[in-house]
């Protein structure tokens, strides 16, 4: 694990690259210490062995060479959700049936993940395959939130186990060209209903009222983690300030609260120079609101999507309409 974090330790590495495999050391570091805990069922520490084994193989896959720049953001963002549930499954706490789902959750999407790699598809099916794949995440994000009731965390681990069943499948070397195709038509229906249940899963959520300069903080970083650099370079094109138009964004970093009017926004420079400047609320989440409509929300952002809908609400109050955020199903 060491070596997979120093080979992030480049300048040139995106911030958001480098701190999901931080983040994902961390959470396997402390997996391992529970492993190693005597206190640790027999059975337990043997699926948590394993499972460590594969996310450090498939971490080790996705953060190579291999695939776009955007790829590869995309599927550390995929591991980093799925080592955060980690907890969660060794939580003494957590309800056997709600652990049996997350373990074959996360050897499913973590092979998934790892055997997309290869290149086992083409054109629209590897971009529904990566769309299926980063929702199958977002539930993850959802369970694992806190706020989530453990009803809502079973219904949807049943049909999120549905989805990574079949991407663990259709990613499998050994699935014929004809299967694949059928399965793919299975797997957009599946996810469609799994997106259905993480809106309703995460809408059950209890959570404190948040300001409207924190909740599009929190709103404008998940985007910036789950959509591509080359699409949000095109969304935010005219809300850049004079030096950074000058020598153009490589990677949106963040966003960090400011007021209730302007965000920090946190980004590195094509000339890799790491920088920061402020952005109005309203012109930013408009123009996130357009990339990352309501049907991909909770989809793409997990839990954070409930904040998007907060900042919506907020802006609604003053008559500013965010693209279809509060709109059910984006109707």
């Amino acid at each position: 694990m060491i070596t997979i974090v120093r080979t992030v330790e480049d300048p040139e590495t995106l911030p958001q690259d480098r701190q999901g495999v931080v983040e994902s050391t961390k959470n396997l570091s402390t997996t391992l210490a529970a492993i190693s805990d005597p206190r640790t069922p027999p059975e337990l520490r043997r699926e948590l062995t394993s499972i460590v084994k594969q996310v450090t193989s498939a971490l080790e896959t996705v953060n190579g060479p291999q695939g776009t720049t955007e790829e590869r953001s995309m599927f550390i963002l995929v591991v980093k959700r799925t080592t955060s549930t980690l907890d969660l499954i060794r939580n003494p706490r957590t309800l056997q049936d709600l652990r049996g789902h997350m373990i074959a959750i996360v050897k499913d999407t973590t092979y998934a993940a790892e055997r997309s790699q290869n290149g086992t598809q083409a054109g629209s099916a590897e971009k529904q395959f990566s769309n299926s794949l980063l929702a199958d995440s977002s539930s993850q994000d959802i369970m694992h939130d806190k706020g989530t009731p453990p009803r809502e965390q079973e219904k949807l681990a049943q049909i999120t186990r549905q989805v990574s069943a079949l991407l663990r499948k259709i990613s499998d070397p050994g699935t014929s060209q004809d299967e694949r195709s059928k399965l793919t038509k299975e797997l957009d229906d599946k996810t469609s209903r799994m997106k259905d249940q993480q809106e309703q899963s995460a809408s059950t959520q209890k959570r404190p009222e948040e300001s409207l300069g924190k909740a599009a903080a929190f709103c404008t970083s998940a985007i910036f983690e789950s959509a591509s650099e080359s699409a949000l370079v095109r969304a935010l094109d005219k809300l850049l300030p004079a030096q950074w138009e000058t020598e153009g964004v490589k990677d949106f970093w963040k966003a960090e609260e400011n007021s209730d009017d302007t965000l920090d926004v946190l980004a590195q420079l094509r000339n890799d120079e790491h920088t920061h400047g402020p952005f109005e609320i309203i012109p930013l989440i408009t123009e996130l609101a357009e990339l990352v409509p309501h049907d991909k929300l909770f989809g793409s952002l997990g839990a954070s999507a409930l904040s998007c809908e907060q900042t919506a609400a907020y802006l609604d109050e003053d008559g500013v309409t965010v693209g279809t955020w509060l709109t059910k199903a984006g109707e």
